[in-house]
């Protein structure tokens, strides 16, 4: 799926959002990035460079990504990281998530006009998993990243609080570690443990929005990469309501995916990283077709 409003070579900043999706969306993100900017055109040439990312879960990562390769000269890109998931050797541990059981303790009927109360519950169940079950989450996430500091392009990381429920950007003026910001945005309850940083314990961005697309307002062109469609739940607000704030302030708004080869292939098993190489070449070659269709 990829939808546009407004011309694809208006000119103007471009912000890139970064949804989640799993270990399979890491890989689908960057397959998209790395066959758009294979096939060349408008919209990649914007990416080559935007003016801010947003990075939610696994869009944290890929975000880090982009960004690291916008603002640095060095002989590592995006083509290094699409070669990377080709490569059966990886950090990536093999996780199940019930993701309809997820949604639907979010959407129970007494919390679901509360969101953050909503949230709160599912920071009370993220906090039960003992990070003894999860030896090495921290480096695992560290070796996902090409960089462990904050790049200069301006790079915004979601991620929750597991006990108040609300929603924390993240970014190089936080005082938090990069390494730290990705992991709490990684941390999907039920699955990792939360992540304590200063004082507080955070969890999985996803939990409030699956791709912030709001934290991009300001932009004449915003990007959005999602991998993932989820039910809309009390907790988590529903991708198309956040495009349409996006749109009412005249921001040109391009919606890039999931298409249904990736959902019925390896995004029906986020988790599991040995969908990592079919994710990644089923995102190059949809990320050539959104070229095309944005010459």
């Amino acid at each position: 799926m990829t939808s546009g409003d407004g011309p694809a070579a208006r000119s103007g900043t471009t912000a890139l959002v970064l949804s989640g999706g799993g270990v399979a969306g890491i890989a689908w993100e960057i397959g998209v990035l790395h066959g758009l900017r294979a096939a060349g055109g408008a919209l990649a040439t914007a990416l080559d460079a935007p003016a801010l990312v947003v990075g939610t879960s696994a869009g944290s990562v890929v975000g880090t990504m982009v960004a690291a390769a916008a603002d640095r000269d060095a002989d590592w890109d995006l083509h290094d990281a699409s070669a990377a998931q080709h490569e059966p050797a990886t950090s990536e541990v093999r996780r199940t998530l019930d993701l309809q059981g997820l949604f639907s303790r979010m959407a129970d009927p007494a919390v679901a006009d509360d969101p953050v109360t909503a949230r709160r519950l599912v920071g009370a169940f993220a906090r039960e998993v003992d990070p003894a079950d999860a030896p090495g989450r921290g480096l695992s996430v560290s070796a996902r990243l090409p960089v462990h500091e904050w790049p200069a392009v301006p790079l915004r990381i979601t991620v929750v609080d597991a006990h108040t429920g609300e929603v924390v950007v993240l970014d190089a003026r936080s005082g938090v570690e990069l390494d730290d910001a990705v992991t709490a945005s990684c941390a999907v309850p039920g699955v990792w443990p939360v992540v304590p940083i200063g004082g507080r314990e955070y969890m999985d961005g996803g939990i409030a929005s699956l791709a912030h697309a709001p934290l991009a307002a300001g932009h004449d062109r915003i990007v959005v990469l999602a991998p993932m469609i989820t039910p809309t739940a009390g907790a988590v607000r529903g991708l198309e309501d956040e495009l349409a704030e996006v749109r009412a302030t005249g921001a040109e708004v391009v919606l890039i995916g999931p298409d249904d080869d990736y959902l019925a292939g390896p995004g029906a098993a986020a988790l599991d990283p040995a969908g990592r190489a079919e994710a990644a070449a089923l995102g190059e070659r949809f990320g050539r077709a959104v070229a095309a269709a944005h010459p």
